[in-house]
């Protein structure tokens, strides 16, 4: 009986030896960081009329002809990466918030009223959204000067000589600037102006009303968009018929339509795409591009 009492006192002691130990390794141990919700993704806010730039400004030119001299600006075309919006059309001697704040400035007339042109924003695209870099005018405006008389009769000694005519005159002011054929900021399109859409086999290519496509064959489909003849960037495109075996997309912006035909349609039946555009000139007006396919049987070589 003694030796079983002490046998339960030792083994209470041992119970309590380890219960009060301490872990060796306790003071190396780091609390873990606390976790952190993360943070909401920005929006990104897509400025108003904002289009990427495939021709870049490359300086002011102005050439004279016979008695006309022409203020433009030359371009290079390239894609930096970057995007454009136009901010202000100026008539000639009209001022503008702008003044002052392109890169390049803006030229005057002979007689010193200021060039009429166009002042674009130039943006990049960050991973916080589109960040405005600076921005530059586009200057398009042209001036005449009058002829003097070769001979002109002496004035009469005692009447007061008539006050010369002024040697230079500008032409009329415009609401908006002539647009030139492409992309370049330096042709903004009159907002009036009515757009017109079509398919082309292309990026820069004409559009066609039909096409003879091989069974089998990867066709590329570039919908492309004309205001006033002068191509319009496209800000996205929907293809609205099925008749393709495979396409690569129902939708789109820059990219074309990839479309394949397996199957051949029944004699004398041509197929069609049919596309939804939108511009970017006109991001809300739907408007619609058709291309009839006619499909051909490639020989077939043993």
């Amino acid at each position: 009986m003694k030796r079983a009492a002490t046998m339960a006192i030792a083994m209470a002691l041992l119970s309590s030896e380890y219960a009060n130990a301490r872990d060796p390794f306790e003071d190396e141990r780091q609390a873990l960081p606390p976790i952190e919700e993360p943070a909401d993704a920005v929006a990104f806010v897509v400025p108003a009329g904002l289009y990427y730039v495939t021709d870049i400004y490359a300086g002011d030119v102005i050439t004279t002809s016979g008695v006309t001299t022409t203020y433009s600006t030359s371009t290079v075309h390239e894609s930096p990466g970057t995007y454009a919006r136009v901010i202000d059309v100026v008539d000639t001697g009209a001022s503008s918030a702008f003044d002052g704040t392109s890169f390049n400035g803006r030229g005057a007339l002979t007689d010193g009223r200021a060039l009429a042109g166009t002042y674009y924003e130039n943006f990049v695209l960050t991973a916080a959204g589109y960040v405005p870099v600076s921005i530059v005018f586009y200057q398009d405006d042209a001036e005449s000067r009058r002829r003097a008389s070769a001979l002109s009769p002496s004035p009469v000694p005692s009447t007061p000589a008539a006050t010369a005519a002024p040697a230079v005159s500008a032409v009329a002011s415009r609401a908006v600037v002539t647009p030139a054929p492409s992309f370049k900021p330096g042709a903004p399109i009159a907002p009036a102006a009515r757009l017109q859409v079509g398919v082309a086999l292309a990026p820069d290519g004409p559009t066609l009303g039909s096409a003879e496509v091989l069974r089998g064959r990867l066709v590329h489909f570039w919908p492309r968009a004309f205001a006033n003849d002068i191509a319009v960037p496209i800000r996205s495109w929907r293809l609205v018929s099925a008749e393709p075996d495979r396409v690569s997309a129902t939708v789109g912006n820059v990219e074309p339509l990839a479309a394949q035909w397996i199957r051949m349609p029944n004699a004398g039946v041509r197929w069609s795409l049919r596309f939804e555009i939108f511009t970017v000139l006109a991001p809300t007006e739907r408007l619609e591009a058709q291309i009839s396919i006619t499909v051909r049987s490639p020989a077939l070589i043993d």
